[in-house]
């Protein structure tokens, strides 16, 4: 049940801390307005030149940051994640992208040859229940973590010391969990992402701090003891079984269901090579093969392959795995 969004706006964001009263109850009315008009932009949001220069007035303010602003939003959702219950942590980038905003300085690079910004987020999902295809129902909680960033090209005169010092891309992903922590004993914290954070870090992270994971995979990596590859191991698993995934439209594709093959193997990871050393391995893990059957020939087939901590010894633990990935899509609609 949807609450009004004068409501909403002041149990969200009226404990911010921005140093000013006035300043407090201005957030709440901007929120208040662009939750009215989630689609729109600020001048569809206020329709009042006063209200719209207020608006602006506001995000121009020194005393004004991001994180002040956002601060007692993921507060809020971090503590209703700490409820008895499964939670799904999604994170994924957005490319912010103003370009043709010529006149705007201090912008970043972004994809190829872009100007903007990087916004990493992390998206709360409260697990409600279970079809009978094992596909999860939730209900969105909020935002559990979100970074802003200012990419910037790497000098090309940039010495070898000076690029491993560099912050990677690898840090970025679940690296809430370093200032959250994990989860109470009642709750279960699964984290999501794509092939783009399928480095050591974030496994490692979820690892530390009690964290469940499904990070769809792209390295074939090493295993732990000089036993193989990743991909190896996995050919040798004998399929569990078939079921079904739909697909979203995507350029030039409609949506469709695939028919997919689900196979799985536990293994341990090798640890990679780090600016101080070859790092422990990662235990325990399994992974799961999705692959589309039968599909149509002009196009892509389906092919993931998810690294998990969740148990895969049967049939429906497995598909439980696949259609928890499936709602990734929580995060873009």
């Amino acid at each position: 049940m949807l609450i009004p969004p004068g409501q909403w706006a002041q149990q969200e964001f009226g404990f911010a801390q921005l140093g000013d009263k006035r300043r407090n109850q201005r957030l709440v009315n901007i929120a208040q307005n662009l939750a009215a008009h989630p689609g729109g932009t600020l001048p569809q949001a206020f329709g009042h030149w006063g209200e719209l220069k207020a608006a602006y007035r506001f995000f121009g303010q020194a005393g004004v940051s991001f994180q002040q602003i956002l601060t007692p939003h993921l507060e809020r959702t971090r503590a209703s994640c700490r409820q008895p219950g499964e939670y799904l942590i999604i994170e994924d980038t957005t490319l912010l992208d103003y370009s043709r905003h010529w006149a705007t300085a201090d912008l970043g690079q972004i994809g190829d040859g872009g100007r903007g910004f990087e916004l990493h987020s992390a998206l709360a999902v409260r697990v409600e229940g279970w079809t009978l295809a094992q596909r999860p129902e939730g209900r969105i909680i909020g935002l559990f973590g979100q970074s802003c960033v200012r990419p910037r090209l790497a000098p090309a005169d940039e010495s070898r010391r000076q690029r491993l010092s560099r912050p990677r891309k690898s840090q970025r992903w679940a690296e809430t969990f370093k200032a959250v922590g994990g989860p109470p004993p009642e709750s279960q914290w699964i984290y999501l992402a794509d092939r783009e954070s399928d480095f050591y870090e974030p496994i490692h992270r979820c690892q530390q701090h009690g964290v469940d994971f499904i990070i769809r995979g792209f390295q074939d990596r090493r295993l732990a003891g000089a036993a193989g590859h990743l991909r190896e191991a996995l050919a040798q698993a004998s399929v569990l079984g078939q079921t079904t995934v739909e697909l979203r439209a995507r350029a030039g594709q409609p949506a469709r269901k695939a028919i997919v093959e689900i196979r799985a193997v536990r293994v341990d990871l090798d640890g990679p090579w780090r600016p101080g050393g070859w790092q422990a391995p990662l235990p325990g893990v399994t992974v799961v093969e999705v692959r589309e059957v039968h599909g149509p020939a002009e196009i892509e087939l389906l092919h993931w392959l998810l690294l998990t901590s969740l148990p895969c010894t049967t049939w429906a633990q497995a598909q439980r795995v696949v259609g928890r990935y499936a709602a990734r899509w929580w995060i873009v609609d």
